[in-house]
């Protein structure tokens, strides 16, 4: 029985994406921002000419640095030596108290842009302890002035369109300002300009410690960090402990790659590094330190639940973040719901990933809250992230660690997995029916053939049309598939995409003897989770299994001239990509070979397609728990469709085909076909 709380954090969370989906046009000045950041880093792309080497070099030092304890102590010691005052904070309240202590008597703190302050929840502490904190970015203190949450890490408020902006000064400033970018700019900066010159402490966050070198690295473009680091008596820094990198130049070509993902320019406006308060030694050749800027330099190490994510190998990774928020730019779920997906100073599934202690039941509580089930798996955050970081893998690990702290599955994915276990499917269809889709099929006895075709749940008993087109497709391509009728189970995929690693393991163990039974050598799927599913059944069997998606065998018999098709009549089509077919298992190229190949059929590209293929919404279980939250993300995608002018919207995964064909019977059209059922047509 699932803990009572966690009923709670289902109506919480559910109520959340609800509201969003009641605001639509809330979040469209970001959506506006975000692909206009798209549309300058393609512009800027031949601008760094090595992106992809510099990409691979950064993921290997991020690795490599993340973690190693002796690489932060050769960097305080290095800070120290420089004349750092470096002080260390386990968690949030400790980074907030040494703050404070900083602070001393002074009564306001001038803060430029810093994500970990947002985590740590310091504004708020400061504020409670008397102490008024102003926020010198524009976004940030426009922010600050309405109470608004921050949607990206560079561009925190993006959502808020010129005319917003203007209607926040003038109800928070009381000034008039008209709704201009330049007005509004002089507006904000005229109120900060004072609040800068009257106070002697400024903080600012960190992009890089180097370690060679003893110094930090900071990026911005406003100007204002150097404003604020230049206070007469304190600067104060933060720094999560996995901010280190050997050197200045590893850190140099970090912020390159940050400035780039975040704001689509190849470089930013400033880079400020800082070695040590300032010297000169133009009196006698002597060293005399305070000549301008801050007298004292304090650098706060905070770790809150880092070191427990290094020490374990799997979520290792979730800290290789350099906070450029390229994965938000394409998120499905994050452009539907915005910050409701992610944490203060953690936004989207890459945030969610960071935000948890693995084995730490209130932190797993904490990751639920942030939107661990929201997640459609899709990976295409992994595809534009500088570092790589498999975002969706690591959210697959922490839905595992909810469940078995009982705090998922969430919502009706509760019922799905009763159906997997009670019935083999996630339908809750009788086992019996399984078969009712091959009936009449011609196909070999067990012992005529080494290749079975998986049919799936889905496409046994929800689309068998597919099924049946798929068989037919395999026997003119000169293949004999096994069937294993009732003996099929549901692939269990579902479940692990969910959390349910144990029954996923339970179902998986049942194929795996079916298969082994028929003398299975290969396996043809066609379903793009069942593929995936049965690729991972290698992880916890011997059984030595061939699995290919059934393009994969089509494409090779088109190619040796054993396939050959028609369409009945002239047809222009678009091919949506399955997440877990393309992204997932690199499928990219043979369903568009076999719709090229058809005679009369014009294949026309979506704006989005192949390995950026945007997601239909459906995976991950969002389908079964967010039902209108898959539905919103599939009207976008039905929409990118219908610009294309194509008669017919093809894809070859039945989740995506239910979704997409939803949403496109709302939207009038297009038409949503499977793949398998139209090249079965065009035989």
């Amino acid at each position: 029985m699932r803990l009572c709380y966690s009923h709670l954090m289902d109506e919480k969370l559910f109520r959340k994406v609800e509201h969003a989906l009641e605001e639509p046009g809330r979040l469209e000045s970001m959506r506006s921002a975000f692909r206009s950041v798209l549309d300058k880093q393609t512009r800027n792309a031949g601008r760094i000419p090595d992106l992809e080497e510099r990409r691979e070099r950064l993921r290997e030092v991020r690795a490599s640095c993340a973690g190693d304890a002796a690489l932060l102590e050769r960097a305080v010691a290095g800070l120290e030596a420089n004349r750092f005052r470096v002080l260390r904070a386990a968690d949030a309240a400790g980074a907030v108290r040494l703050v404070l202590e900083e602070m001393g008597d002074e009564k306001l703190l001038v803060k430029s842009k810093t994500n970990l302050a947002r985590e740590i929840g310091l504004s708020g502490a400061l504020a409670e302890a008397g102490i008024e904190v102003v926020d010198t970015d524009i976004g940030d203190r426009v922010l600050q002035l309405a109470g608004e949450q921050a949607v990206h890490p560079t561009g925190p408020c993006a959502h808020l369109s010129r005319y917003d902006i203007a209607a926040i000064l003038r109800e928070k400033l009381g000034i008039e300002v008209e709704a201009d970018p330049s007005a509004i700019i002089e507006a904000v900066v005229a109120d900060l300009v004072p609040h800068i010159a009257s106070t002697r402490v400024g903080l600012t966050g960190v992009n890089a410690i180097c370690a060679a070198e003893g110094a930090v690295l900071m990026v911005h473009n406003e100007g204002n960090l150097d404003l604020v680091s230049q206070r007469p008596g304190k600067l104060i820094m933060l720094a999560g402990i996995e901010k280190v990198y050997p050197c200045i130049e590893d850190a140099v070509s970090m912020a390159k790659l940050e400035t780039y993902y975040a704001t689509g320019q190849p470089v930013t406006s400033f880079m400020r590094v800082i070695g040590g308060p300032s010297k000169t030694a133009d009196i006698e050749k002597e060293l005399y330190y305070g000549v301008h800027g801050p007298r004292e330099l304090t650098l706060i190490l905070v770790d809150n639940g880092r070191s427990a994510l290094m020490a374990d190998e799997g979520f290792r990774e979730a800290l290789f973040c350099i906070g450029c928020g390229a994965c938000l730019l394409e998120c499905p779920v994050y452009d539907v719901v915005g910050p409701v997906y992610g944490s203060p100073g953690h936004l989207g599934g890459p945030g969610v990933c960071a935000t948890p202690i693995p084995g730490s039941g209130r932190r797993m509580e904490a990751a639920v809250e942030a939107g661990l089930p929201l997640c459609t798996t899709c990976a295409l955050c992994r595809e534009r992230c500088p570092v790589r970081i498999d975002t969706p893998a690591l959210v697959e690990e922490l839905r595992e660690m909810a469940v078995s702290a009982e705090l998922l599955p969430f919502g009706e994915q509760a019922t799905l997995v009763s159906s997997v276990r009670n019935y083999s499917n996630p339908w809750g269809q009788p086992r019996r029916g399984r078969e009712k889709w091959a009936a009449g099929l011609r196909v070999p006895e067990a012992g005529e053939s080494t290749t079975v075709f998986f049919a799936g749940c889905s496409y046994a008993y929800l689309v068998p049309e597919e099924a049946r087109s798929a068989v037919r497709l395999l026997t003119a391509a000169g293949e004999a598939p096994l069937l294993l009728g009732a003996d099929e189970a549901c692939c269990g995929g579902p479940l692990a995409r969910i959390g349910e690693r144990d029954a996923f393991r339970e179902t998986a163990l049942r194929n795996i003897e079916s298969l082994r039974a028929v003398g299975a050598a290969r396996v043809v799927a066609a379903c793009p989770g069942c593929l995936k599913a049965l690729r991972e059944y290698a992880s916890i069997s011997d059984l030595d299994l061939e699995v290919l998606h059934i393009t994969q065998v089509l494409d090779g018999a088109l190619a040796e001239g054993r396939l050959a098709f028609r369409a009945p009549e002239a047809l222009t089509v678009t091919y949506h990509d399955p997440c877990h077919l393309g992204r997932g298992q690199g499928i990219l190229d043979e369903p568009r070979r076999l719709l090229e190949a058809v005679d009369g059929l014009t294949l026309l590209e979506m704006e989005h397609s192949g390995l950026y293929s945007t997601c239909c919404g459906a995976g991950g279980g969002v389908r079964t728990a967010f039902p209108g939250l898959a539905a919103r993300i599939a009207e976008k995608r039905v929409h990118a469709a219908r610009e294309t002018g194509a008669d017919l919207l093809v894809t070859c995964c039945p989740w995506c085909e239910q979704n997409l064909g939803e949403a496109a019977d709302g939207a009038g059209g297009p038409e949503v076909v499977g793949l398998l059922s139209l090249l079965a047509r065009c035989l």
